[in-house]
């Protein structure tokens, strides 16, 4: 009888959860709409799970809605990665590299995706993720576990903190397949902000 409840209660549930996923993202899809760029300075603080060690950076974020996102990792990492609809590119003090799609695949793909956590259209990634709303307190946590074996290979889970306006991004959580680790804690948030559009284009290699 007990395992009989427990199965009927799990039945139950799953409808709910599903009903709850997708009211959040009814309700922070509609929040987004509402801005055109996003600009946040944040700190990184990534855990290579093989060398049990931490490496912290700071950085800013530059969005535009709906498809080019620019991260900057500051000194001493100096690097800067882009992801555009043509594909994914990054620049450092030494060199860079423009990456098609086609060339990226799988490790483009979950770029992409990341962009959409951050401020595209989460519908997208259904195909891709389960979704659960672990906390709705002070704005609401969006947790995703990869569903396809491409990104399984990748991505342990993505998990997205946002605050009460359901557009200001406070905390993103990227679990790695790999047993790595980052954190990135933003700062200050900031939307519409006029963003020229040289700096949206990553160089020529």
């Amino acid at each position: 009888m007990g395992s009989l409840v427990l199965a009927l209660g799990a039945t139950l549930s799953a409808p709910a959860a599903a009903d709850d996923v997708a009211e959040t993202f009814a309700e922070i899809n509609k929040a987004r709409e509402k801005w055109k760029t996003m600009v946040a300075t944040f700190t990184q603080e990534r855990t290579i799970g093989l060398l049990s060690s931490t490496v912290k950076s700071e950085g800013e974020l530059t969005l535009v809605r709906p498809d080019k996102l620019r991260w900057e990792l500051k000194a001493p990492d100096a690097v800067v990665y882009w992801i555009t609809p043509d594909g994914f590119a990054f620049s450092t003090a030494t060199g860079g590299a423009n990456v098609s799609k086609t060339a990226a695949k799988k490790f483009g793909d979950v770029l992409s995706d990341l962009l959409i956590f951050l401020g595209g259209d989460l519908d997208k990634l259904k195909p891709r993720y389960d979704f659960t709303v672990p906390s709705k307190k002070d704005g609401l946590v969006l947790k995703a576990l990869p569903k396809t074996e491409e990104v399984k290979k990748i991505v342990k889970s993505l998990q997205l903190e946002v605050a009460a306006d359901l557009w200001t991004v406070k905390k993103i959580v990227i679990e790695e397949k790999s047993g790595d680790r980052s954190v990135i804690t933003f700062g200050k948030v900031q939307k519409d902000v006029k963003v020229d559009d040289a700096k949206m284009k990553p160089p020529k290699s």
